[in-house]
């Protein structure tokens, strides 16, 4: 009876010794399955666009240089850098410096034009009675009155100066010693310190700077493109301006200029390019802003796909390892497009098949 026990005991243990091979077997053989199957990916249909990056700068589109219509020396501003200010206020005062020869003569010659003019007043309104009862000629009466328009303009004039003189600006004239804004905008620049000489505006000279105001809602991007990527650009086309100073912050801006000529910088022919965009008022942008500008060159829609990483170079070609009875077997491929971390694939593979991730 005790054998009988001891035999049938023993049939179960090794029932249960079996049931725990196959066990390990099969956890080895699921193990090793899910290993395998870890290790690939699987072709997928997706859009692959190529993209280019240019580095440039951002600049206001209207920048406008406000100047002194009068010499002189800086006296002071009247505004900050960064205000916001519109046409018509006042931004600086001149100094204007005059000697005392200079007034006391500006004050002779204002005398001298008066006692000139007076004369030649009188003698105007005499002729044009003449004139009108026919004893004086037309010809005699219109040299009289051009005599008499030239005696007022000196005589305007040499008032003009004592007062620009003594009080600094020109009476109904926009003739000052206070400089004012010529356009709405923001004040980008005061390149002056007090003190500093000022000259004037005039048509033969361009006069000093007083101050840089520009219009920060409408912006300019500025860059220089290699001559490889320049015939993918046009004008009209839309780039992406991610300024770098702003994260994430992105906006959209149409090509305007490309430069027909190139310029040959660190071995590579470079080719001026300029985008404008416009920003709401709650983005804030200074001039000289570093900026990316992001366009497509090719993009291709419902491709089929695996990652860069798959593929294997071998002399001329390409190759990727597709699982085939749980072994990896190379197979030939041929490649399209592809966006830096997935490419394109035309030949060789199928939706279905499973890629190794590396080689």
């Amino acid at each position: 009876m005790a054998k009988t026990i001891n035999f049938k005991q023993m049939s179960i243990v090794m029932v249960l010794i079996g049931i725990g091979i196959v066990a390990v077997i099969f956890s080895e053989h699921q193990s090793e399955k899910q290993n395998l199957l870890s290790q690939t990916v699987m072709p997928q249909i997706m859009t692959i666009t190529q993209k280019q990056l240019i580095s440039g700068n951002l600049y206001p589109i209207k920048e406008i240089e406000v100047k002194s219509a009068i010499p002189g020396i800086l006296e002071m501003y009247y505004v900050q850098v960064g205000n916001r200010i519109r046409k018509g206020d006042q931004i600086a005062k001149i100094k204007i410096l005059s000697e005392p020869s200079q007034i006391e003569n500006a004050k002779m010659n204002l005398k001298t034009s008066a006692i000139t003019f007076e004369k030649d007043q009188l003698n105007h309104e005499r002729d044009k009675k003449l004139y009108d009862k026919g004893i004086m000629s037309q010809s005699e009466f219109e040299e009289s009155s051009k005599i008499y328009r030239i005696s007022k303009e000196q005589y305007e004039y040499a008032q003009n100066q004592l007062h620009l003189l003594e009080d600094g600006y020109i009476p109904e004239s926009n003739i000052s010693n206070v400089v004012v804004a010529t356009s709405d905008g923001v004040l980008i620049d005061l390149p002056l310190e007090e003190g500093t000489p000022v000259v004037e505006r005039n048509n033969f000279r361009d006069g000093t700077t007083i101050a840089m105001i520009a219009r920060l809602d409408s912006f300019l991007f500025k860059g220089r493109i290699i001559e490889n990527d320049v015939l993918a650009l046009k004008k009209g086309m839309k780039l992406i301006i991610m300024p770098t100073s702003m994260g994430d912050f992105q906006t959209k801006a149409t090509i305007r200029k490309i430069s027909p000529k190139g310029y040959w910088d660190q071995g590579t022919m470079k080719y001026d390019i300029e985008a404008v965009f416009t920003l709401p008022d709650s983005v804030h942008i200074y001039s000289g802003f570093n900026a990316t500008a992001e366009f497509i060159i090719n993009e291709k829609k419902d491709v089929l796909a695996i990652p860069e990483v798959c593929l294997i170079f071998q002399n001329d070609s390409t190759f990727v390892n597709v699982l085939q009875d749980r072994e990896f077997k190379q197979r030939w491929v041929e490649t399209g497009i592809s966006d830096g971390i997935n490419i394109e694939i035309t030949k060789g593979i199928s939706i279905g098949n499973k890629i190794s991730r590396s080689e």
